[in-house]
């Protein structure tokens, strides 16, 4: 994390303090979904070059690009086509990938024999059919975040079944999943090393909304043989092109949910992990479009309450770059996630007072060619990643259900019965 996404202030009042080696913990990895199988699924030869099919090839395409031609020079995977519906970034994009084939479609893409894998980093809306696409067409997956459209919470649920049907891999692309510590400390909150979890507190701030006004490269851009609008539409409201709408469709909720879906989802994918969430009962949405000219809002808070506990509060701005470590608070103790790595403060029920420290150092956190080298251990090993479509599923749900709740002004229920989302 860099300091525009969090703050380090470590709270006092410690009794005692004693820093535990990583390796203490080491054999508590084992109870981490990345260990897995997907049973039955063909493995690929442990020696053989994954070729990569890079589905939408716009600025977030460009690192995932770089990174996989890295794992050529490594002889682990290498790029072998391309899909944009915006001609001129498709023959860039072939170009920087040595030539690979250029597709106006991503069923075109799919059919490809030489891919083995996908990497999907369209628009928010095109995740989901085109992730439902590539597993039914036999292929494995990296998805970038969000697993789907706000709105789209169904069509995740889709992705997920149609990939246990088809025994494919889904990595989502949050990649501050990529550190083993978390498995160590998910068998540490099992085993009850804090009692049990009731509360926890996670944000997002960073100042500008760069992240969202993106580039507008041809600003007499117009839908015909070099712009598919259509396309980029997808199951979106058919509306009159604009320039600002398929350049910096962040800024747009037909398109993208704003802090919530782009931003949140990075800090509370782990806490949801750690913890071994499911799907929140109530969810309240609040923030709103506070300093910046844009729909999406710029200032984002959700509370999503689970059965029985936890409480999970997440907080956002994009006005003020002064962050908060993520926490949390069980019954017995309480675990810090900051810059530094994560920090665990055990109480001792009996005397009420602190005990032992234990710190861990983040191994790969935020590295987002990590997650793509799990990715590629997994496709050939069939174990599930880092960050597999059971988790991103399940944290899509609170994430689009406070937008909804922020738009409707309602609290927003979770029908268990029918695993659908409905307002109170």
């Amino acid at each position: 994390m860099t300091r525009q996404d969090s703050t380090s202030n470590h709270p006092g009042g410690t009794t005692r303090r004693r820093f535990l080696e990583t390796a203490a913990v080491a054999g508590a990895a084992a109870a981490f979904a990345p260990n897995v199988s997907i049973l039955g699924a063909e493995a690929k030869g442990a020696n053989s070059q994954l070729g990569v099919g890079f589905i939408g090839v716009g600025g977030r395409a460009g690192s995932h690009i770089n990174i996989v031609k890295q794992l050529q020079k490594e002889g682990l995977a290498r790029p072998v086509a391309v899909c944009d519906v915006y001609r001129p970034r498709l023959v860039a994009a072939s170009r920087n990938c040595g030539g690979a084939k250029m597709y106006d479609t991503h069923e075109e893409l799919l059919q490809d024999p030489a891919v083995d894998v996908v990497c999907i980093a369209t628009p928010d809306r095109l995740h989901a059919p085109q992730a439902i696409d590539a597993v039914n067409a036999g292929k494995d997956v990296y998805c970038e975040k969000p697993l789907t459209h706000w709105s789209q919470f169904e069509m995740a649920k889709q992705i997920e079944r149609a990939a246990a049907k088809n025994k494919r891999i889904v990595q989502v692309g949050t990649q501050y999943m990529a550190d083993e510590n978390y498995a160590k400390v998910s068998k540490m909150i099992e085993d009850g090393i804090i009692g049990k979890p009731v509360h926890c507190q996670l944000g997002y701030f960073r100042r500008g909304d760069w992240g969202e006004r993106m580039t507008i490269p041809d600003a007499a851009a117009k839908p015909g043989p070099d712009l598919n609008w259509k396309r980029f539409l997808g199951d979106a409201p058919d509306v009159p092109f604009s320039v600002s709408r398929f350049f910096q469709w962040r800024l747009f909720w037909d398109y993208a949910g704003g802090p919530a879906t782009d931003l949140l989802v990075h800090t509370f994918t782990p806490v949801f992990c750690l913890l071994g969430l499911d799907y929140p009962y109530r969810v309240l949405g609040g923030g709103g479009s506070f300093q910046y000219d844009r729909q999406v809002t710029d200032q984002c808070n959700i509370i999503a309450d689970y059965k029985d506990g936890p409480s999970v509060v997440m907080m956002n701005s994009l006005s003020n770059y002064t962050g908060i470590e993520t926490k949390i608070r069980g019954t017995n103790g309480i675990i810090l996630l900051s810059d530094a790595g994560i920090r665990i403060v055990p109480i001792d029920p009996k005397t009420n007072k602190e005990t032992d420290e234990i710190h861990l150092k983040w191994n790969g956190m935020g590295d987002t060619a990590k997650l793509w080298r799990n990715l590629i251990d997994c496709v050939k090993t069939r174990r599930q990643p880092f960050s597999p479509i059971s988790a991103a599923v399940r944290v899509q749900a609170p994430l689009s259900m406070g937008i909804i709740g922020e738009q409707q002004n309602k609290v927003v229920m979770f029908n268990f019965d029918s695993e659908t989302i409905e307002l109170s």
